[in-house]
């Protein structure tokens, strides 16, 4: 792995980085989805939420994640196809790649107009540029 230049960072660190907060948001609004079929609200479904997103660190994939969900929904009364589940789950995983590029498409917004901000703000003359000045007069 290389280092990234005077950032301190290593560029495969920063995929997954990037990796786990896709899953993480993803298993979250699997979480919120499930959770509104099961009829909790409130406290209960941030709760159910956070239990699901937890289930994923059981064993590796998301095989862990529909278990839950599916046994849940089937518990409650409310059995689903596992088709549709895996459906869902994948739904959940493109909105957290979208909501996560906006996001990040909004930081370098503000970065890039902060930058500009600082750009229209007058240069200071230089010693170079006084002595230029002196010259023609």
């Amino acid at each position: 792995m290389t280092l990234i230049e005077n950032s301190g960072t290593c560029p495969d660190q920063f995929d997954y980085d990037t990796r786990d907060g896709e899953i993480a948001r993803r298993n979250i609004m699997f979480g919120l989805w499930a959770g509104r079929r099961i009829g909790l609200k409130g406290n209960a479904l941030e709760t159910y939420a956070w239990s699901v997103h937890l289930a994923d660190r059981h064993a590796p994939g998301h095989d862990d994640v529909i278990a839950k969900v599916a046994t849940d929904l089937t518990a409650c009364g409310k059995p689903m196809n596992d088709r549709f589940v895996r459906d869902r789950l994948r739904e959940m995983t493109m909105r957290a790649i979208l909501e996560l590029a906006q996001s990040d498409r909004e930081a370098i917004t503000s970065l890039s107009s902060r930058a500009r901000r600082k750009t229209k703000k007058p240069l200071r003359k230089t010693t170079r540029d006084l002595e230029k000045a002196e010259r023609w007069e």
